[in-house]
């Protein structure tokens, strides 16, 4: 598989089967999963029911990016802030002791009903992308427009290897732009001791990489609603934890730029690939797992992804460089094949959608394999 700037790998399945296959194939290609460790990496899925669409926010969708003359706030930072006071005003009674504690955990409610986030959904469940992906194919209500998204249907599986979007992040700290420490700490002398501290990390494994291969299944996997809570606990004294490395500095970094939203040049710092609390059964069914981008400033590379998609202007993850090496893209070309395999294995939009009129639809759908 050639990695290309312009698009990540890109495989072709007609059959549950030959998805299952690729996805076995990734895990071996991944680094560090050798015949002797037998280790399977940690993989996210997403579906989506036409290629064509980008792996880039709803928020971030047709969006135009002004700022001020700081580069320390825009448009789309009032945007978001317009959407959160809407959402919670009009939702607060809906949430009883679920209550979301932060701005970002709030943000992973909105996105699963419908509000433009940072945040992207993924699965941990391959059969929750794929439902996601043939959703026209295995819904039982046949009318005009589900016959359309039959007809035009393009359906895809993206895959996603966290752990090492994660690793790549924190390359893009310890030996990226200078700059993106000074910015987050605005002290000089800190920002460039805490630099040295992350460029050891390969050598400690201190601050993001477990080393015990027993661990491997919690390692480099983030959650940003639980590092609210870390850095509440410092609260008032933030930056002397820092400086007495009380408080880990990869972690605090993560906080300013994709919880607090601290603009970044696009093409220094990738998407973050985050878990999340359950607030609902909807998303506790899906297994919901986010990547939430940070606020990014316009750049050459922005001009870039213009000249190779043809729209301006588009951040999607699978033109991003930083990202291609992590991701896999399967197009399944007979879409109506795989999703009645997909019925036999008992996959259900009641999966997706655990209400009570959806669930009646499905025990109410009759299979037939042809």
């Amino acid at each position: 598989m050639n990695r290309v700037y312009n698009g990540a790998n890109v495989l072709y399945a007609e059959s549950l089967t030959e998805i299952y296959q690729h996805i076995h194939n990734i895990g071996d290609m991944l680094e560090g999963n050798s015949d002797e460790k037998k280790r399977r990496p940690l993989l996210w899925f997403r579906g989506h029911a036409f290629a064509k669409y980008n792996l880039n926010p709803n928020i971030f969708r047709e969006a135009d990016y002004k700022y001020n003359a700081q580069y320390t706030y825009s448009n789309n930072h009032l945007r978001e802030e317009y959407r959160f006071q809407h959402f919670m005003s009009r939702n607060f009674d809906k949430v009883d002791y679920k209550i979301p504690q932060t701005v970002i955990e709030w943000q992973e409610v909105m996105q699963h009903f419908f509000a433009k986030t940072r945040l992207m959904d993924w699965s941990e469940s391959v059969t929750v992308a794929l439902e996601f992906a043939l959703e026209a194919f295995i819904t039982p209500n046949l009318d005009l427009e589900i016959e359309k998204r039959r007809n035009t249907a393009e359906p895809v599986i993206w895959i996603l290897c966290p752990a090492e979007l994660n690793k790549e992040v924190y390359r893009s700290f310890a030996e990226g732009d200078k700059t993106l420490i000074g910015k987050a700490v605005d002290k000089n002398i800190l920002a460039v001791r805490i630099r040295r501290e992350l460029k050891r990390e390969t050598i400690s494994g201190i601050y993001y990489n477990l080393q015990n291969e027993n661990e491997h299944n919690m390692n480099a996997m983030i959650s940003l609603s639980a590092l609210e809570v870390i850095r509440n606990a410092y609260k008032g004294r933030e930056l002397e934890a820092l400086n007495n490395y009380e408080l880990n500095p990869f972690f605090y970094l993560l906080l300013r730029y994709y919880s607090d939203g601290l603009p970044v040049e696009l093409g220094k710092l990738p998407p973050l690939a985050i878990i999340h609390p359950y607030h609902s059964e909807r998303i506790k069914s899906q297994q919901g797992v986010f990547t939430v981008f940070p606020h990014y400033i316009p750049n050459e590379e922005i001009e870039k992804m213009k000249n190779i998609i043809g729209n301006y202007p588009a951040i999607g993850m699978e033109y991003m460089s930083q990202c291609i090496p992590y991701l896999y893209k399967i197009q399944i070309v007979n879409p109506e094949r795989v999703a009645k395999e997909l019925l036999v294995t008992n996959a259900r939009r009641g999966d997706l959608y655990p209400d009570m009129q959806v669930v009646a639809q499905d025990f109410e759908q009759v299979i037939t394999i042809t």
